[in-house]
């Protein structure tokens, strides 16, 4: 008689919502030998007690399981959850970085049934019979994952049949009262991650740009508040490259540095040569604005640099006196051939009550930037730019308490925390509404990914702290009301935990006027004195 015990905890994870936490790199290999050392601890243990020899099986020809035998029917033994059987599981999910996806019901269904595969073809090389384990004492230190009233984790057994009814991952009597609960993802990687939430063109390739009076573009914008942290080295599941875009503009708040330490050291060159690297040589990064700890930078495909000019950059601080950086907006401005674009990266004032400062910050950002041409009339820079991008940590919360919001998400309401934001009836409200400021001049897509803040470290737990303060959708994308701004995708990244933030994106398709494009006008170098670059050749 051979046990399979599918490992319920894993004392290398700090996500207690997950069997196996593969969301980042190493932590696969690292699962994957806990399970190993485990199993081996757990069959040493019974060894000694039925005084036989202990020993791991050798490998059972091709198959990924590697079995060990009982000792005695009294004492079943686990068994060694070894690398290839947790990739063979994660290859059936929608995930390609998780071996075992359990963030929604359904992948916890395709989990199980994969593992229940794996074990089969392991049983038909040699006389495995693959029944429920039994639970294994965590050893000392591991992170528990929750069970059931039965005492069920949260994934079906081994043996049962795999169904969204028989694996739930949250009690049908609601969400535990703890604070630290987070419920599962309406489908984290099939409506907010990278995955199947980006929108793919029927063209794979990046399609050449022609001389056309509407030429469409594709546009990517990211946001990430890194907490002062540094970003992982592996960008590709936020900032991706398939499908390719001819512009991707990065937004950053509290990047490799904190707030406190960036006002004494803003460089960002390290970061920026990361997303270069990234990005590869196709791209250039045509302009760059740094504000402290608040930055944005633009690239630009080799296909639109001949049509690249007036580059202009800006900082805006409202801060302590509207003097000090630690709040405010970074700007680059620049020209695609007859159409000028403006990206903005923000960081607004925080805290709960103070959606007012926020309002008033997207005013000063907007009226005061530095690279307006015109400041005697008009309510700011965002009217002399035909396609304007408005992003970053712009910290709205939702009008509700923590316990509220909790409840909310567990029984998956999006739509009800939705009408808790404050950001949103803003937006909709009339363009004359004093209390709206000018928030009513953009417009942002559907959210339909869970609130990107905030996090316990390295987790997808919400804040566990004494503040415990109520998960929000702090990180936003918007662009000014134009047809020609065509939304196609908008989630989130959470399996890139390094901050407390969750990193986002959009993608956009543009129009832009390229039409008779012979170079810039005759008096370019006369505004290259206020312009980072007047041309790209």
């Amino acid at each position: 008689q051979t046990y399979i015990s599918l490992l319920r905890y894993c004392p290398t994870s700090l996500h207690h919502n997950m069997a196996l936490d593969v969301a980042s790199p190493g932590t696969r290999e690292a699962a994957a030998g806990s399970a190993s050392n485990w199993s081996r601890s757990q069959l040493d243990s019974t060894a000694n007690r039925e005084g036989a020899p202990s020993q791991l099986s050798p490998r059972l020809g091709p198959s990924p399981v590697a079995a060990v035998p009982s000792q005695a029917s009294s004492a079943p033994l686990s068994i060694s959850v070894t690398l290839p059987l947790v990739s063979a599981c994660g290859a059936a999910t929608r995930s390609p970085n998780a071996a075992l996806d359990v963030s929604s019901r359904g992948a916890a269904a395709e989990a199980a049934a994969a593992l229940e595969a794996a074990c089969k073809a392991a049983a038909a090389v040699a006389p495995v019979s693959v029944q429920a384990a039994p639970f294994l004492e965590p050893p000392p230190g591991a992170v528990q994952t929750p069970r059931d009233a039965a005492g069920n984790g949260l994934l079906a057994d081994i043996g049962s049949p795999a169904s969204a009814e028989s694996t739930p991952l949250t009690s049908a009597r609601g969400p535990p009262e703890s604070a630290s609960y987070i419920p599962a993802p309406l489908s984290v990687h099939a409506e907010s991650g990278t995955d199947d939430a980006l929108h793919r063109w029927l063209e794979a390739e990046l399609p050449q740009v022609q001389q056309n009076k509407h030429e469409a573009l594709r546009v990517f914008c990211a946001v990430w508040n890194l907490h002062g942290k540094q970003a992982p080295a592996d960008l590709s599941p936020w900032l991706v490259k398939s499908p390719n875009h001819h512009i991707y503009v990065v937004g950053t708040c509290e990047c490799e540095r904190g707030i406190e330490m960036s006002l004494i050291w803003s460089n960002k060159s390290n970061w920026e040569r990361q997303v270069q690297n990234h990005l590869g040589d196709e791209f250039r990064m045509v302009g760059v604005s740094n504000l402290g700890a608040i930055h944005v930078m633009v690239f630009v495909h080799h296909y639109l640099w001949k049509y690249c000019w007036d580059v202009r950059t800006g900082q805006v601080p409202t801060g302590f006196a509207n003097l000090v950086g630690n709040k405010g907006g970074t700007q680059v401005a620049l020209g695609l051939g007859n159409t000028s674009l403006l990206f903005v990266n923000a960081h607004l004032a925080a805290g709960a009550k103070k959606m007012k400062e926020r309002t008033k910050d997207l005013s000063r950002i907007l009226a005061d930037s530095p690279i307006r041409r015109v400041k005697a009339s008009g309510s700011g820079v965002h009217e002399e730019y035909e396609r304007v991008f408005f992003m970053g940590d712009l910290n709205p919360r939702l009008n509700a308490k923590r316990n509220e919001v909790d409840s909310l998400l567990a029984e998956k309401q999006l739509h009800k925390c939705l009408e808790l934001d404050q950001l949103l009836p803003l937006l909709r409200a009339n363009a004359g509404d004093i209390m709206a400021g000018l928030w009513p001049h953009f417009e942002e897509a559907p959210l339909k990914f869970m609130p990107t803040y905030k996090f316990d470290p390295r987790s997808d737990v919400y804040d566990t702290s004494k503040k415990k303060r109520v998960p929000s959708w702090t990180d936003r994308i918007l662009w000014k009301r134009d047809s020609n701004i065509k939304p196609l995708s908008y989630g989130s990244v959470p399996s890139m935990q390094v901050s407390d933030h969750k990193p986002i994106f959009a993608q956009f398709e543009v129009i832009v006027d390229l039409s008779s494009w012979e170079g810039p006008p005759p008096d370019c170098m006369a505004m290259q004195a206020k312009s980072s670059v007047c041309s790209m050749q």
